[in-house]
Parts: structure tokens; C-alpha cells; sequence
């Protein structure tokens, strides 16, 4: 019996799964295709965002995408040391700090490169995005919710940090993603370049063994914290909230 049960429950696993890349609408091509089948999970996270964010607010107004925010909020900032550490992360070079887009790009596939890699300043050229067709129905997914996740790493890593923007986004039809990292606190050094930048065509994929599971165990833990924090109306304020509010409608530019 148990033997069976497993057998139905994989089947109606593999069932829902099908249903789900349905939404994707694939090509017969892309179902036999290795990389769009790796990529298939961060569209579908992707695509069930687009739809949430624009719900909960209808729904719940502005406080109900606060309330999502503050979760991935929390991810970002119980993340933060655990990254400074296992990226070797200096928190006055601004390229340094860019290697936290660096590890999160290596793991969903998004590739790009850095056109600026100075202590003082470093700007990001994200130019391959697989979940781009998807954001593209709400692209403040980036800018509001994925953001929200950022302002929690970096207001661990260096609260004095310039607040972060996305000027260009590949969702809304630029020719990248463009992130810009500035950091005040690099002094006489702003201008020098820093020493972990790559100067590479497209910035290297960061493996550190073990660190994608304990990054997804501690996710769970901020989750559980995020919505005791909300349930008790004990939540924290989250740093640089003005720059991403979301405001259906209005020009999403700054993260």
C-alpha cells in the first residue's frame, strides 16, 4: 500500500508539474530542452508573482504588498552575514558587494556583465534573463519585491551603502538589466579598481559548496520570523522602503 501510495502521489506530482509548464506555453522543442527545463521553476516563481503582486494589492491595498516585501525583506537581512562571509564580501568595495548579484545570477541563469568595477562605484550589465517574457506583466517584481530582498542583505552588510538602482530593465523591453552599487564609505579608494573585479565577458558563476542549502534553510527560518513579525505587529521598518514602494502605474526606475 505504501509502495502504491508513493507511485500516485509521483504521478500526481508529475501531472501538476506538467500543468504548471503549461503555463509557460512551450514550444514541442522546449520540452526536450535541458537548459529550459533548468529554467522552468524560476519562470513559473516568476510568472505566480506577477500575478500575486497586482492581487494583493487590489486586495490589501499597499499594506498587502508590504506585507510580501517585509517577508523577502527579512530573507535578505538574515542572509546577510552568511553571504559577507561565504563570498569573502568587502563592505566598502562597491564590485565586492556586486558579487551577491553575482551568486544570485549563477543560480537562476542570468548572465551579464560588469562594465564599471571600481571600490567606489560598480554597474552591472545583466544582458540574459530566462524569466524576462514573464515579468514583462509586471516587471516591479525586480524593482519592488526582489529589491525589498536586496535593501535587507545590504542594510547588514553596509547600512551606509547609496541606495541601489535598476535603471534598465530587459522585462520592459531594454537591452539589459542595469544595476548600479555606490559606496560612499570607499573614501580615496573610489576610484581605484577593485580587487575582486574579473574583467571577464561575462562575470563567473559562484559555486561555494553547501551554501545554496543553508541559504534555503535560513530562508525558512525568515519566513517563519516575517510572519510572526507581521502576525504580532512587531515588524521591523525596512531601510530604503520609499525607493520600493510598489505604485502600480507609476515609473518603476529605482530599486
Amino acid at each position: 500500500m505504501k509502495r502504491k501510495s508513493i507511485k500516485r502521489l509521483a504521478v500526481l506530482g508529475a501531472i501538476g508539474y506538467a500543468g504548471a509548464l503549461a503555463r509557460l506555453k512551450p514550444q514541442p522543442s522546449y520540452l526536450v530542452d535541458l537548459e529550459w527545463q533548468r529554467e522552468a521553476p524560476l519562470r513559473l516563481t516568476m510568472l505566480g508573482l506577477t500575478k500575486l503582486m497586482p492581487w494583493l494589492y487590489g486586495t490589501r491595498g499597499e499594506e498587502g504588498v508590504k506585507a510580501l516585501q517585509y517577508v523577502f525583506y527579512q530573507v535578505g537581512v538574515d542572509r546577510a552575514q552568511l553571504l559577507k562571509h561565504a563570498l569573502d564580501i568587502d563592505p566598502n568595495d562597491a564590485r565586492s558587494l556586486g558579487r551577491v548579484l553575482d551568486y544570485e545570477d549563477g543560480m537562476v541563469g542570468v548572465r551579464g556583465i560588469w562594465t564599471e568595477e571600481n571600490m567606489g562605484r560598480a554597474v552591472k550589465e545583466e544582458r540574459r534573463c530566462p524569466a524576462a517574457d514573464e515579468l514583462a506583466a509586471c516587471p516591479e517584481v525586480c524593482t519592488c519585491l526582489m529589491m525589498a530582498m536586496e535593501a535587507g542583505t545590504f542594510s547588514i552588510i553596509n547600512p551606509q551603502l547609496k541606495v541601489p538602482e535598476i535603471t534598465k530593465l530587459l522585462s520592459k523591453g531594454d537591452d539589459c538589466c542595469l544595476a548600479v552599487i555606490e559606496v560612499p564609505s570607499a573614501g580615496a579608494w573610489a576610484g581605484q579598481v577593485s580587487p575582486q573585479a574579473t574583467q571577464d565577458e561575462f562575470a563567473p558563476v559562484i559555486k561555494v559548496p553547501g551554501l545554496q542549502g543553508r541559504l534555503m534553510a535560513r530562508a525558512m527560518l525568515s519566513l517563519g520570523r516575517a510572519l510572526y513579525a507581521l502576525a504580532t505587529g512587531s515588524q521591523e521598518k525596512m531601510m530604503w522602503y520609499e525607493f520600493f514602494r510598489y505604485e502600480p502605474g507609476a515609473r518603476q526606475g529605482e530599486g
